[in-house]
C-alpha cells in the first residue's frame, strides 16, 4: 500500500534533508539563546492584573513567579484588598512598590525574601535582619493559620546540624548567629524561613501544604493538577530514582508505579526490560504507548538522569486521547526543561561492579562429574557418557582432592590408543564455570549538566557515558551508551514561546560473535546449551594448542565452543544510534487560550555483525585438525543493518477559564504520524583476511536478504474538563482514529470516553472530619479504545517467493507461492475499560491512599475463524471472533513524618504499591474445548498437570502398580530403552495417580470434557505484585531501602532448564550444583527430591509432563536496592564555592528470598525464559558522588 492513501502528504520530499535542517536549526536556538543572554541579565520580574484582590493572593503571585520566600503577619493582611493592580514584566521592587501605595503596609527585600509589615514598622523588620556576628538565644512558637500550636516541627539553621523540635505547645529554643537562616518545617505544612536578628522571641505561622493536591500531573498533550484528576493516573518524580545507581529506566520503574509490571529477558547489559500495564491485553500481544517528551521512544535510551518524572495513563478515559496506540496503557516520560536562573552546573558519577546474582557452585572434581553423568546415562541407554575405563577412574581418584595441578600428578597425560598413537587423556579437576564467566564486572556512568537563563530565553544541555562489562571471560563481552540532549527555549514575543529539543543517544555492544545468539549463559556462547565441558577436561594442552576431543569417546569437548573463544578470531557487534528533535512554537492567543504545534523527526539505525572462522585442535600431540563442528567450520561474514523513521505533528489548543465556582477546561488538536522501516542483510563465506570484516572482501557464496514496511496513523483529539468549587469533577475525552493497518472502509473508528469524581472532603458536611481526612475523592471513568496493534499488511493477501527444492535443467528454479487467504472484514480491535478509583489524604497529608479497581474488555481480537471444509484446501483466515476479560486493582499508600532523634530531626518516608489482575477467555470458537487451544473460561497462564503420588519404595511395588496402570505414555524415554531391564519401572520412580480411574497415565482426548488424569495445578501469571521504598534523612545523612516482589506465580520447567533439571535432562550436562547428589534418590535417600537416576528423563519421560510434584512457586522478595549518601555541610561547600555534594554508597539485586528449589535460578530468569537458560541477572555494587556548582 502507499501510505498516500491516508496522508496526501509528500513527506517522502523531505526525508533526505531533514537531519541537516535539524541540526542547523538547533544551532540557531543555541546561537540566539547565547545572545539573548549576553543582551540581558537576570533579573527578576512579575506579571499580574487584577481587581479587588485579595492583598495575600498577589503577594503569593509575586512569590511564585519570582522563587522569594514570603515573611508577613496572616492576621495583618488575610482581609486586605487591592482595588486595582497591573503589572507587565515589572521589577519586583516596583512592583512592591505599586501594589502596596496608599496601603498601611511597607515592604523590605531580603536575602530573596519579600517582608510585609504594617506601615512604621519596617525598621523593625530591616533591623531583624542586620547582620551582626554574634550568638543568639531565640525563642518562640509555631502555630498553623488557626492559632493552633503545632507539635514536632523541625526549627534547624541552614547549613548546618544545629536543630530542634517543637513540644505539645509548640515552643522552641534554638541558639544561632544573626545573620543565619532559621528554616521551621512540619510535614503537611510550607516551610518558613527567617533570618537570625535582635528579636529573640518568634511567632511563626506555618500554612498548610496541599502540595500533593496541587501537583501538576502530565497528561495528554496537557497538565492538570492531581486534585482534579478523575482517571488512573500515576506519577512518580525522577527525583525519586535517580538515587539509585541504574542506567535503564525499566530498572528504575521496576516495582515503583503500581500494575506497571517490567520483566526482564535478559540480563545482558543494554537489554531494556518488558513493560506490560494492568496485565493480560490480547491473545495478538500489545503493550503500552510509550512518549518521550511527546515523540514515540524507547524507555531504555533515556538517560534517567534527565528524566523529570515519568506519568502513566491506566483507564481507557485518560489514555483515549491518544487513540489507536494507547489501548493498553500511555507511559509519559518528561524530561527536565531548562529553567530560569544563573548558570548551573551539575555533575554526577557511578562506579562499581556486578558479581553473579544466584549460586555458582558447581561441581569441579573430575572424579565426581563423571561418575555422576555415566550413572545418568548408563540407567538410561545402558553405557556411560565419558566411556572412562576403570583405569581412567583410578587416575581420576588419584587426583580427585587436586584443586590445582600437582607436578607429580597432570591434568593432561600422553597414552597410547588402541591403534598404537599418541593421544591426549584428560583427569583434570578444571572449574569451568569460573573459566567461561566473570565474577567481578566493573561498571561506570558520568553525567554532567549545564542550565540557565533569563526571563526570555532558557537553556538546558545534558550528557551521558556509561561502560559496562559484560559476564564472559574469554572473549570479554562490553556494553557502551552515550547520551546528548539539547533543549532551547525563548520567548520571543509576549505572544510566542518557540523551543527545541533534540536528543542523540548511540550504544555498542562487542560480543564474541560465535552463533547468532548472545543473550544467554549456560548456551551463552552458542546457540546449543554448553555441553561436554566435564571438569576432566582443560582448554589446553601442555603445549598449548587448544584441546578438541576426550580420546575415550566420540563426544567433542564443550562441541568445541572454547576454542572459538580462545582462539580471538570470531567477533560480533550490535550498534544503535538514534536521533530525535522537535521543534515547537505556542501561541499564546488570548488570556488562558494557547495554540501549540510541533514537528518532531525520529531516527533509529542498528547494525548487527559477527564473523565466524575456522577453529583447529589437537587431540594427537603435534596434529592439528580443523574442526568439523558447525559454525567452528566455516568463515562467514553476516551483516545486517536496518532502519527506521518517523515523522509526527501535532496541533492543538488549550483553554481554560476559572469564572466564579466554575471552572472549563478543553484539549482540541490533530495528530498524525508515519514510520518507514528498511532492512538490508547479507551473509558471505570465505573472506580474503581473516581480521578485516566487510563483504566486499567475500570470494565465496554470498546471499543476501531484505525488507521493508510502513504504517501510518492519523486523528483528532478532544479534552473537555469542568468542576464546581473543587468538588465535582467531569471530563470527557475521545479520538477520531485512523490507520493504515486496515483495509480503506474501516479504518477510521471514534473511541470516546467518560470520567467523573467527587470531592467529598470539600463538603460542608466534612468540616468536622477535615483535621482527620485532609482530602477524600472517588473517582469513576468508562471509555473505548481501538487497537491496531496487528500485522501491517495483514489484510493484503501476499505471495511469498522461494526456490524448489529440486531441480530443473540443472538449476532450483524461482517460484511465488499462492497467497494464503484473508478476510476482508479485519477491523479494529476494541478495548473497554470501567474504573473506580478513591484518592485519600490523611493526617494533615502524611498519609496518602490511592486506590483503583477495573475491568477491561478486548473484544474482536483477531483469531483462526470457524474451521472450513477440507476441500476449502487452505487455512482459515483470521477474523475478529474472540474476546478477553482483564480485571485487577492497583493500590498506593504512603507516609511521610519527621521526630526528633540525638536532637536532630530525622524525617522519614515509605511508600508501598500493590497490585493484581487476572485474565479470562469470553469468546473463542472451540467448540470441543481443546485444550491445546483457547477456549470460553480459561484462565490466562493455567497450567494442567498430572497428580505426584510418591517415589516407588521397591521395585516389587513397581512392578505390582505397572500391572494394574499402564504409565507408558509419559515414560516414552524408558520405554524406548534397549533392554527390558531398563525400561521397567523400579525402585525410586515416581508414581502418578490414576484420577480417572482407567488404569491408563494419560492426557485423554485433551479436553475439557476429557482432560485424562490431568487438571489445572498452577497458573504462570505473576500475582500480587508489590514494591515497598523507605527513605529516611538525618543531619546530612540519607537512606534508600527499595524492595520488589511478586506474591505467586507458577512454572513447570522446561525440558531444556539445565539448571533445574542437571543430568536428568541431558546427562551430559556441564555444571552440576554441589548439593545434587543430595537430592537424588537412593535406597539409602528414600525422602530425596529427585527421583531415580536416569538421564533423559526430564526430555520425554515422567518428569517431562507437567505435575504438581516438580511446579515451581516463583514468588519472590527482592532486595532490589540500598543507598546510603552523605550531604557535606553547607559551610563547608562555601568555602570551595560549590552548592552541592553528595556521595553515596549503594547496591542493586543484594538479595532474594523464594520458593524456588534451587538457588541455581532466579525467579526472574524463568518469567521470561522457561529454560532458565538466558544471560543471569547480576548483583551491583558501586559508589557514585553529585556535585553541583
Amino acid at each position: 500500500m502507499n501510505l498516500n492513501d491516508l496522508w496526501r502528504i509528500p513527506f517522502h520530499k523531505i526525508y533526505s534533508p531533514q537531519i541537516f535542517k535539524i541540526m542547523r536549526l538547533t544551532v540557531l536556538f543555541m546561537i540566539l539563546g547565547t545572545c539573548f543572554l549576553s543582551a540581558k541579565s537576570y533579573s527578576q520580574q512579575v506579571s499580574y492584573e487584577g481587581s479587588n484582590v485579595l492583598l495575600e493572593d498577589v503577594l503569593k503571585e509575586f512569590s511564585r513567579q519570582t522563587g522569594y520566600y514570603l515573611f508577613y503577619k496572616h492576621n495583618e493582611v488575610r482581609s486586605v484588598k487591592v482595588a486595582h493592580i497591573k503589572t507587565n514584566r515589572t521589577n519586583l521592587k516596583q512592583a512592591m512598590q505599586l501594589l502596596l501605595n496608599g496601603l498601611p503596609f511597607d515592604f523590605n527585600l531580603e536575602e530573596n525574601t519579600i517582608i510585609v509589615s504594617r506601615a512604621g514598622q519596617t525598621q523593625y523588620a530591616q533591623n531583624a535582619y542586620v547582620t551582626p556576628i554574634e550568638q543568639r538565644r531565640i525563642s518562640g512558637v509555631v502555630r498553623d493559620d488557626n492559632g493552633e500550636a503545632l507539635a514536632g516541627a523541625t526549627v534547624a539553621v541552614r547549613g548546618t546540624a544545629v536543630g530542634t523540635m517543637t513540644g505539645t505547645d509548640g515552643e522552641f529554643e534554638i541558639t544561632a548567629e544573626i545573620g543565619q537562616t532559621l528554616v521551621v518545617s512540619l510535614i503537611g505544612y510550607r516551610p518558613q524561613e527567617l533570618t537570625v536578628g535582635d528579636t529573640k522571641v518568634l511567632a511563626i505561622e506555618l500554612m498548610e501544604d496541599i502540595a500533593d493536591l496541587d501537583e501538576v500531573v502530565v497528561v495528554g498533550y496537557g497538565t492538570q493538577k492531581k486534585v482534579n484528576l478523575t482517571g488512573a493516573v500515576s506519577q512518580i518524580s525522577g527525583d525519586d530514582f535517580q538515587q539509585r545507581p541504574v542506567t535503564q529506566l525499566t530498572q528504575a520503574l521496576q516495582g515503583a508505579i503500581p500494575n506497571v509490571n517490567v520483566t526482564f529477558g535478559s540480563g545482558r547489559p543494554g537489554t531494556s526490560g518488558s513493560v506490560n500495564v494492568r496485565g493480560t491485553t490480547s491473545i495478538n500481544g500489545g503493550g503500552p504507548l510509550i512518549l518521550i517528551d511527546g515523540i514515540l521512544g524507547t524507555l531504555d535510551r533515556v538517560n534517567v538522569n534527565d528524566v523529570e518524572s515519568v506519568t502513566v495513563l491506566k483507564d481507557a478515559s485518560a489514555a483515549a486521547i491518544y487513540g489507536a496506540r494507547g489501548a493498553f496503557g500511555v507511559i509519559l516520560v518528561t524530561t527536565k526543561s531548562a529553567k530560569e536562573g544563573k548558570t548551573n552546573i551539575s555533575y554526577t558519577t557511578n562506579v562499581g561492579y556486578t558479581t553473579h546474582g544466584v549460586n555458582t557452585d558447581f561441581i569441579t572434581s573430575g572424579y565426581w562429574n563423571a561418575k555422576i553423568n555415566d550413572a545418568a546415562m548408563y540407567n538410561a541407554l545402558g553405557y556411560g557418557t565419558t566411556r572412562y575405563s576403570e583405569e581412567d577412574y583410578e587416575e581420576l581418584w588419584a587426583r580427585v582432592n587436586d584443586k590445582t595441578e600437582h607436578p607429580d600428578r597432570p591434568w593432561v597425560v600422553v597414552k597410547q590408543n588402541a591403534s598404537g598413537q599418541d593421544m591426549y587423556r584428560y583427569y583434570a579437576n578444571f572449574d569451568w564455570f569460573n573459566y567461561f564467566y566473570n565474577d567481578n564486572r566493573p561498571k561506570q556512568e558520568h553525567n554532567v549538566t549545564i542550565s540557565g537563563g533569563n526571563d526570555k530565553t532558557r537553556y538546558s544541555l545534558t550528557g551521558a557515558t556509561s561502560k559496562e562489562q559484560g559476564i564472559f571471560n574469554v572473549r570479554p563481552d562490553q556494553y557502551r551508551r552515550h547520551n546528548l540532549r539539547a533543549k532551547v527555549e525563548s520567548d520571543v514575543k509576549k505572544w510566542l514561546t518557540v523551543s527545541n529539543n533534540t536528543h542523540f543517544f548511540k550504544s555498542k555492544y562487542d560480543w564474541h560473535g560465535l552463533g547468532t545468539n548472545f543473550n544467554t549463559t549456560t548456551n551463552a556462547v552458542s546457540n546449543d546449551p554448553i555441553y561436554q565441558y566435564h571438569p576432566a577436561y582443560v582448554p589446553r594442552n601442555p603445549d598449548g594448542t587448544l584441546t578438541g576431543y576426550s580420546g575415550v569417546n566420540s563426544y567433542p569437548i564443550g562441541y568445541g565452543m572454547h576454542n572459538a573463544l580462545e582462539s580471538g578470531t570470531m567477533k560480533g557487534y550490535n550498534n544503535g544510534t538514534e536521533m530525535t528533535n522537535t521543534t515547537e512554537a505556542k501561541f499564546k492567543l488570548m488570556e488562558g487560550l494557547t495554540l501549540t504545534a510541533n514537528y518532531s523527526y525520529r531516527e533509529y539505525r542498528s547494525e548487527y555483525s559477527y564473523r565466524h572462522t575456522p577453529q583447529y585442535y589437537s587431540k594427537f600431540p603435534g596434529v592439528m585438525e580443523r574442526s568439523n563442528l558447525g559454525a567452528l567450520t566455516l568463515d562467514r561474514l553476516n551483516e545486517t543493518m536496518s532502519k527506521y523513521h518517523w515523522n509526527i505533528i501535532n496541533v492543538f489548543g488549550n483553554y481554560e477559564k476559572t469564572f466564579g465556582d466554575h471552572y472549563v477546561g478543553a484539549t482540541v488538536g490533530f495528530n498524525q504520524e508515519d514510520r518507514t522501516y528498511k532492512r538490508v542483510g547479507g551473509i558471505g563465506d570465505d573472506l580474503l583476511s581473516e581480521s578485516l570484516n566487510d563483504l566486499d572482501l567475500v570470494v565465496g557464496n554470498r546471499q543476501f536478504s531484505g525488507g521493508a514496511d510502513e504504517w501510518a496513523v492519523r486523528g483528532g483529539f478532544y479534552r473537555f474538563n469542568y468542576n464546581f468549587a473543587g468538588k465535582y469533577l467531569f471530563e470527557a475525552s475521545g479520538r477520531y482514529d485512523g490507520t493504515s493497518r486496515f483495509p480503506q472502509h474501516s479504518r477510521f473508528g471514534f473511541f470516546p470516553s467518560f470520567s467523573a469524581g467527587w470531592r467529598l472532603s470539600e463538603e460542608p458536611f466534612f468540616d468536622n472530619i477535615r483535621p482527620l481526612i485532609n482530602n477524600l475523592k472517588i473517582r469513576a471513568s468508562y471509555g473505548s479504545l481501538g487497537n491496531q496493534e496487528v500485522g501491517t499488511y495483514e489484510y493484503i493477501a501476499s505471495m511469498g517467493t522461494g526456490q524448489i527444492d529440486y531441480l530443473v535443467g540443472g538449476q532450483r528454479l524461482n517460484v511465488t507461492n499462492p497467497p494464503a487467504p484473508v478476510a476482508n472484514t479485519l477491523t479494529w480491535e476494541s478495548i473497554t475499560t470501567s474504573n473506580l478509583g478513591l484518592d485519600i489524604n490523611m493526617l494533615q497529608n502524611r498519609l496518602s491512599v490511592e486506590a483503583d479497581v477495573y475491568i477491561r474488555d478486548t473484544r474482536d481480537m483477531l483469531s483462526v475463524g470457524q474451521q472450513l471444509p477440507g476441500v476449502f484446501g487452505a487455512g482459515e483466515p483470521r477474523i475478529n471472533a474472540a474476546d478477553l476479560r482483564t480485571k485487577g486493582f492497583d493500590l498506593t499508600i504512603g507516609w511521610n513524618d519527621q521526630f526528633q532523634l540525638a536532637g536532630k530531626p530525622f524525617s522519614y518516608n515509605i511508600r508501598g504499591v500493590l497490585s493484581d489482575y487476572t485474565a479470562h477467555i469470553t469468546k473463542f470458537d472451540n467448540p470441543d474445548g481443546h485444550l491445546g487451544s483457547h477456549y470460553v473460561g480459561k484462565r490466562w497462564g493455567e497450567i494442567w498437570g498430572y497428580t505426584y503420588d510418591g517415589f516407588f519404595s521397591t521395585t516389587e511395588e513397581a512392578q505390582a502398580w505397572a500391572s494394574i496402570v499402564n504409565q507408558d505414555q509419559i515414560n516414552v524415554r524408558r520405554v524406548q530403552a534397549p533392554t527390558a531391564e531398563l525400561r521397567m519401572l523400579q525402585a525410586g520412580d515416581i508414581k502418578i495417580m490414576d484420577v480417572n480411574n482407567d488404569g491408563i497415565i494419560n492426557a485423554g482426548a485433551n479436553t475439557l470434557d476429557n482432560p485424562g488424569d490431568r487438571r489445572i495445578i498452577g497458573n504462570s501469571l505473576p500475582r500480587y505484585s508489590y514494591g515497598l521504598t523507605l527513605g529516611g534523612s538525618w543531619s546530612g545523612i540519607d537512606m534508600t531501602v527499595f524492595l520488589q516482589g511478586v506474591g505467586r506465580r507458577h512454572w513447570y520447567p522446561d525440558p531444556n532448564s539445565q539448571p533445574f533439571w542437571s543430568v536428568y535432562s541431558r546427562p551430559y550436562d556441564s555444571f552440576i550444583p554441589v548439593d545434587f547428589p543430595s537430592k537424588v534418590w537412593s535406597p539409602e535417600n528414600p525422602n530425596a527430591y529427585f527421583p531415580f537416576l536416569r538421564g533423559y528423563t526430564a526430555q520425554n519421560g515422567e518428569l517431562s509432563v507437567a505435575n504438581d510434584m516438580y511446579l515451581q512457586d516463583l514468588a519472590y522478595l527482592k532486595l532490589r536496592n540500598i543507598t546510603v549518601g552523605y550531604t557535606l555541610p553547607q559551610t563547608w561547600m562555601d568555602r570551595i564555592k560549590v552548592n552541592r555534594l553528595r556521595v553515596y554508597v549503594g547496591g542493586e539485586n543484594l538479595h532474594t528470598w523464594t520458593k524456588l528449589k534451587t538457588d541455581y535460578l532466579d525467579p526472574e530468569d524463568v518469567m521470561s525464559d522457561p529454560t532458565g537458560r538466558n544471560y543471569p541477572m547480576g548483583r551491583v555494587y558501586s559508589f557514585g558522588a553529585q556535585l553541583t556548582f
